[in-house]
């Protein structure tokens, strides 16, 4: 594990054995999980991923490894640039010590499963998806001294996401002077881009950016699958999003089905996390690389058990492409195990909702679920906001804030403030005065004059002063054309796959 001031990277555990290079005959123990995944009776049914975006965050990338050659993967640029001279930081690498990690997650997505050599290599869940790769660069250097944080795809006519807006201390803000978190900002720059799903390996950033992160996944719907901590040599704070209400942390397991172990000191991964959704195989699998050198390596850590998750995803977005991506994350939820779809029932063991069930995953129609993100907490009566001693959810009476076991935040109301101004273009209130932001509509003279005037809007006031922990209806997302958009463009790829094929669509 590497902890700095800034960030956690979620890499394997502190062991020698965590990356070891093993011959060809050695390599079929690290594809264990194509069995446990029944990954080869699922890709030949043709299930592969195909018209489905998983975009990755993490540090740096080798995209000429032998095993990703073929495989779609588009390096999007870097979050970080030089603060004198504004260049973009390098992420692409040929350097094992800096690359193998984020070369390793990509091919956990679509690795070919041959290697150099020609024997067996890594192996992808989803092979034929389409993968973007957003870097950051050394999280040693990803404080504002070192990093200016630039957004990398945006359009010469859209707005830039390093000076739109910010979330603090429950509140929308202008962000003016471009502050925040590289990781964060890469994930908003995918879900602005249109990713399906993001997939994330490293830990970075403080609560209130991943608050941000979360209302803008929300709103979009795109599931954000991430990485708790490898098992502690000793105590350390969360970073990052451990905690963020609506996201989807994923353990590791290993062969056996035992939560992946530091052998010597005795702990587990997963410490600190209360919400974990899923877990999924973590160790020893057949990697592309170690710190010490490119080749067919045996890796472990939740850095990998996290885009195995998000290529299930993939696979069953694919598949399933009338339904919602909450509905296919509900679906994720209700086949763990072994016994086909269930309700949710979350363990106390930090294995979330089980063990990841591919076959059962896309065996399910996710239409029959709930349009709803399921690791969304929309009220502190909800059961998993009672922890072990059993004390329920609860306001904070030192300073009215929520508390709730299973997330630090942020809740619906929250969310509404931010859909207000992201969404619905109204401007931010500071002291009563509006302020127009990017997101901001063109008003009529009269909406001018309610916008300026000394009473402010209905909405506005009510968010204002909202405290209660009320549901949030789903139901008006589509007005902002988002999920529309992204369902029919999934119906459309479905359609022209099962033209292709010879299959009714």
């Amino acid at each position: 594990m590497i902890v700095t001031a800034a960030a956690a990277l979620v890499l394997a555990p502190v062991t020698p054995a965590a990356a070891q290079t093993v011959g060809a005959d050695e390599r079929a123990e690290g594809l264990w999980h194509v069995d446990m995944l029944g990954l080869d009776a699922v890709q030949a049914e043709g299930a592969t991923g195909e018209g489905v975006t998983i975009a990755v965050i993490d540090t740096f990338i080798n995209p000429d490894v032998p095993e990703l050659q073929g495989a779609d993967v588009q390096v999007r640029g870097s979050t970080c640039a030089d603060p004198e001279t504004g260049a973009p930081r390098q992420i692409v690498s040929d350097d094992p010590a800096h690359a193998a990690h984020g070369t390793n997650v990509v091919s956990m997505l679509v690795g070919t499963g041959q290697a150099g050599d020609g024997g067996p290599g890594a192996r992808g869940v989803a092979p034929d998806a389409e993968v973007w790769f957003y870097g950051v660069g050394s999280l040693d250097a990803a404080d504002p001294e070192h990093c200016a944080l630039q957004d990398p795809t945006v359009e010469a006519d859209g707005i830039d996401l390093t000076r739109d807006l910010s979330w603090f201390a429950g509140e929308v803000e202008e962000n003016i002077q471009g502050l925040g978190d590289p990781t964060a900002l890469a994930a908003r720059a995918a879900i602005r881009d249109g990713a399906d799903v993001i997939t994330m390996s490293v830990l970075s950033g403080s609560s209130a950016n991943w608050e941000q992160v979360a209302f803008e996944s929300m709103i979009a719907e795109v599931p954000i699958v991430f990485g708790v901590l490898n098992p502690l040599r000793e105590l350390m704070l969360p970073a990052g999003p451990i905690g963020t209400n609506g996201l989807f942390p994923v353990n590791a397991i290993e062969p056996d089905g035992r939560l992946l172990t530091d052998r010597e000191t005795g702990k587990s991964s997963g410490m600190l996390s209360n919400n974990i959704a899923v877990a999924a195989p973590g160790d020893q699998l057949l990697g592309v690389g170690g710190a010490d050198g490119w080749g067919p390596t045996l890796i472990a850590g939740t850095s990998y058990a996290t885009p195995i998750t998000a290529a299930a995803v993939a696979l069953a977005l694919e598949q399933h492409p009338e339904a919602t991506p909450f509905q296919v994350m509900q679906a994720v939820l209700r086949t763990t195990g072994t016994g086909g779809a269930h309700d949710i029932e979350w363990a106390q063991d930090r294995l979330g909702a089980g063990y990841l069930n591919v076959p059962e995953l896309l065996a399910a129609d996710p239409r029959n679920f709930p349009d709803e993100n399921p690791q969304w907490v929309t009220s502190l009566e909800d059961p998993r906001c009672v922890d072990a001693e059993g004390t329920e959810g609860h306001f904070d009476e030192s300073n009215g804030l929520p508390r709730c076991h299973w997330t630090t935040g942020p809740f619906p109301e929250g969310l509404d403030k931010y859909r207000a101004v992201y969404v619905d273009g109204e401007p931010i209130m500071t002291l009563d005065e509006p302020i127009e932001t990017p997101y901001s509509k063109p008003q009529t003279d009269a909406g001018a004059e309610a916008q300026t005037g000394r009473e402010p809007s209905t909405v506005s006031s009510h968010l204002r002063t909202s405290v209660a922990l009320g549901a949030v209806s789903l139901v008006g997302l589509a007005a902002a054309g988002v999920i529309v958009w992204r369902s029919a463009a999934r119906r459309a790829r479905s359609r022209g796959r099962s033209e292709e094929r010879g299959e009714a669509s």
